[in-house]
């Protein structure tokens, strides 16, 4: 008798503080971050008002990886946002080609070091497994078959927070020069992105002059593809020509977006980037009959750009995603104070 008073006491016992523990962790909800998995851990984003993004654009987990080993540069470059490329590959169907933990990761690692996030899913690449010149890539079948990992990739936006989410990185090479499936399927997914994620969503286009789609209903239209010149060394009247062109162009195309840079920057060039398309190497026998070297600058006129570049544009977009990749870096260059002038004045 006495043993079976004993053992009903012992579960009461149990019972009201298990109770009581879930009651306390109610009232008293914990900050501690959220393990997923067994290598991956949600850690939501700072509460940070953002009034112009600031921010770098790292397309693949290499470039993640030095930003990381950096944060403390970065928070003295005024950086208040990341924008962390999804590096995606394809055989019969479109897949992650880096971890997705490493990713995820390092979206939790960012946050918790009080910068916000931008996942964009990159296909531009030359890994990518993608012709943009063959029959596949004409119309959509490309984009309609990257939708599945787009959508997944929303719901892993919302679930951490992330500040802003793009669907893909330059589509002009999944539906090549076909501007009307482009904006068919810019449209078709923007309900389905809506219905999963609440951050603010980008369309990201290469020039504005080339690509104009239909992008009603995204928050803002992203402009890639600005690229300095050596001709900023004897005529840097013609870069300013450039920028004035390819802003007043942004305009035009979307007359009621707002409008984030990204990727506008100045090529120093590393040679180990074999594949990058305005790389020396690259250039030979192009088309326009520039140059081999007509991209390649010097750090000094690298600098000379980004300071053009924002003068010109700076109260006229809500930001910029500077690229920090494939001898684009700004790090231990003389562009690195110019950017951390302008990054921090406000």
């Amino acid at each position: 008798m006495f043993k079976n008073r004993l053992v009903i006491l012992l579960i009461f016992v149990v019972v009201t503080a298990t109770l009581g523990f879930h009651f306390l962790k109610q009232i008293f909800p914990t900050n501690q971050p959220r393990e997923v998995t067994e290598n991956s851990i949600i850690i939501r984003p700072p509460d940070i008002k953002i009034t112009k993004y600031k921010g770098i654009w790292m397309p693949f987990l290499r470039e993640t990886k030095i930003a990381l080993s950096d944060i403390d540069n970065l928070k003295l470059d005024g950086i208040n946002i990341v924008a962390i490329g999804i590096k995606v590959c394809k055989n019969e169907e479109f897949y992650v080609c880096e971890d997705e933990n490493e990713i995820k990761n390092s979206i939790s690692e960012f946050h918790k070091n009080g910068i916000k996030t931008f996942l964009i899913l990159n296909t531009a690449h030359p890994d990518s497994g993608i012709n943009p010149y063959s029959s596949e890539a004409s119309g959509k079948p490309l984009l309609d078959k990257l939708t599945p990992l787009v959508l997944k990739w929303a719901d892993i936006s919302e679930e951490y927070g992330v500040e802003i989410f793009c669907p893909v990185n330059e589509p002009q090479l999944l539906s090549y020069k076909n501007k009307k499936d482009i904006s068919e399927w810019a449209q078709e997914i923007l309900p389905e992105i809506r219905r999963r994620y609440s951050g603010k969503i980008v369309f990201q286009i290469q020039g504005a002059k080339e690509n104009v789609y239909n992008l009603a209903g995204y928050d803002y239209v992203a402009d890639g593809g600005l690229t300095c010149t050596k001709d900023i060394v004897d005529n840097p009247e013609w870069i300013g020509h450039l920028i004035d062109e390819e802003l007043s162009a942004l305009k035009a195309a979307y007359p009621t977006h707002k409008y984030l840079f990204f990727g506008a920057g100045a090529f120093t060039g590393p040679d180990y980037y074999w594949w990058e398309p305005i790389a020396p190497e690259n250039m030979k026998d192009n088309p326009q009959g520039w140059p081999e070297d007509f991209f390649t600058v010097s750090f000094e006129s690298q600098a000379d750009f980004y300071d053009m570049f924002f003068n010109k544009t700076w109260d006229e977009v809500d930001g910029y995603f500077l690229p920090v990749y494939k001898g684009w870096e700004y790090r231990n260059k003389p562009a690195e104070e110019v950017i951390r002038r302008w990054f921090n004045k406000d």
